[in-house]
C-alpha cells in the first residue's frame, strides 16, 4: 500500500570528478566519513533507504514536516559538512590530491513529498513509486547554483510559513521525459558559510626540549613518497625499529591532533602528530608523545626528484633530572634503535619508490 512520503537526498557535488582524479584510498575514506557525518546529523526522524554512491536517499512515512524544521534540518547537514572539509583543510597533513582538493567538495540537497510503497530487503527499507523516481530525477536540474536546498511544490504546498535568515526562495520548474514538468522553489546554502568556524589547530610540543639524538642521511626516492610513507601510520611497521603494529584511534585519516598508538617490545606509547611545514623543496613533520616527554622531527629536503636529505632528530623534555636517566639508561639502546629506523627507512623507500636505483 503506497503512503504519503517525505524524500530527501543530500548530495556531495563533485564526487565524480574528485573519486576520478585523486587518490582511490583517501578519497574512499574522506567520502566515507562525509556520508557518515550526514547521518549523523539527521534530527528530523529521517530513516536510511540507501546509500547512493555520493547520496543519502532519507525518507519519513506520514505527513509532510513543517518547512522550518526542514530548512533546520539541511542547515545541520550543511554546517556540520563543511566544519568537517575545513578540518581536513587547516588539520590536514597528507599532500595527496584527494586530500588537499577536499575543500572543494559542495552539497546540495533535495527534499520531495508524494507517495511510495515500501518493501523490506534483510534490515533496509526500499521505496518504490512514481515520487521516487521523481526525486531522483531532480538531482539533475537548471538550479543556477553549486549549493542549495530544493523543495518541490509538494513540499511547499500548506507549508508556507515565513523563515528569517538565510532561507530564500526562488521559483524554479524542470520538465522530464515521462514525467513532466516539476515545480519546485530553492534557497542557496551559500550564506551558512559564516556559521562553520573551525578552531586552527593548537600547537603541540615540549617545553624547553633538548636534543638527544640526530642524524642526516642521503635516500634514493622522490620526496613526497618519502613523506607520505612517514604520515602513513599503519606503515610504521615496515621501517620503524620496533614498531609490531599500530592502532589509530577514532580511525580517521592522519592529521595534527591525531592519536595513535605503538605497540613495541618496550611500551605502548601514545603519539600525538605535531606540526606539519610544507615548503615546495622541503617538507617537515613533528611527532610528540602524548605525555609530552619524547619529540621527534623528520625534515626532508629535495635534492633532485629522485634523490632526498633526510634530517631526524629526537628531542626530550627539559628536565635535567629526565636528561641524567636517559644519558645513563636510555641513551645506547635508543640511538641504535634511532640509527636501525633510518636505515630500515632508507632501504624500504629506495626498493618501493626507486628500485632501479638502489645501491
Amino acid at each position: 500500500m503506497e503512503q504519503n512520503t517525505l524524500f530527501f537526498i543530500p548530495d556531495i557535488s563533485g564526487f565524480t570528478k574528485f573519486i576520478t582524479e585523486t587518490e582511490v584510498s583517501h578519497s574512499k575514506h574522506i567520502i566515507s566519513e562525509l556520508l557518515e557525518l550526514i547521518i549523523d546529523s539527521n534530527q528530523l526522524g529521517l530513516q536510511v533507504s540507501e546509500i547512493e554512491g555520493d547520496a543519502i536517499f532519507f525518507f519519513r512515512p506520514g505527513t509532510v514536516p513543517y518547512l522550518a524544521d526542514i530548512a533546520e534540518q539541511a542547515k545541520k547537514m550543511f554546517i556540520e559538512f563543511h566544519s568537517r572539509l575545513k578540518m581536513y583543510e587547516q588539520y590536514g597533513i597528507c599532500q595527496c590530491g584527494a586530500c588537499k582538493t577536499a575543500h572543494k567538495l559542495t552539497l546540495k540537497i533535495i527534499a520531495h513529498y508524494g507517495q511510495a510503497q515500501s518493501y523490506k530487503v534483510k534490515d533496509h527499507d526500499k521505496l518504490i513509486g512514481k515520487d521516487v523516481i521523481v526525486v531522483h530525477r531532480l538531482l539533475k536540474n537548471n538550479v543556477p547554483e553549486n549549493e542549495y536546498l530544493l523543495l518541490t511544490d509538494s513540499v511547499l504546498q500548506n507549508n508556507s510559513a515565513e523563515i528569517k535568515g538565510w532561507f530564500r526562495l526562488e521559483p524554479g520548474h524542470d520538465t522530464y521525459d515521462e514525467i513532466g514538468k516539476v515545480g519546485y522553489g530553492y534557497s542557496t546554502l551559500t550564506p551558512l558559510m559564516q556559521e562553520v568556524k573551525v578552531s586552527p589547530p593548537e600547537e603541540i610540543s615540549l617545553s624547553n626540549p633538548f636534543k638527544i639524538y640526530e642524524q642526516e642521511l642521503e635516500i634514493n626516492a622522490p620526496m613526497e613518497d618519502i613523506y607520505a610513507l612517514l604520515i602513513d601510520l599503519e606503515k610504521k611497521n615496515k621501517w620503524q625499529s620496533g614498531v609490531k603494529d599500530v592502532i589509530i584511534y577514532d580511525n580517521k585519516l592522519n592529521q595534527v591532533g591525531t592519536v595513535h598508538k605503538c605497540f613495541t617490545d618496550h611500551g605502548n606509547p601514545d603519539v600525538i602528530t605535531a606540526n606539519v611545514k610544507i615548503t615546495e623543496n622541503s617538507m617537515e613533520f613533528w611527532e610528540v608523545d602524548a605525555k609530552k616527554i619524547f619529540s621527534s622531527m623528520y625534515r626532508l629536503e629535495r635534492i633532485t626528484p629522485d634523490k632526498t636529505l633526510i634530517k631526524f632528530a629526537t628531542f626530550i623534555k627539559g628536565s635535567l633530572i629526565l636528561r641524567l636517566m636517559v644519558k645513563l639508561f636510555m641513551q645506547k639502546k635508543l640511538v641504535r634503535g634511532f640509527s636501525e629506523s633510518m636505515s630500515n627507512l632508507k632501504k624500504y623507500c629506495e626498493e618501493t619508490f626507486n628500485p632501479e636505483k638502489v645501491s
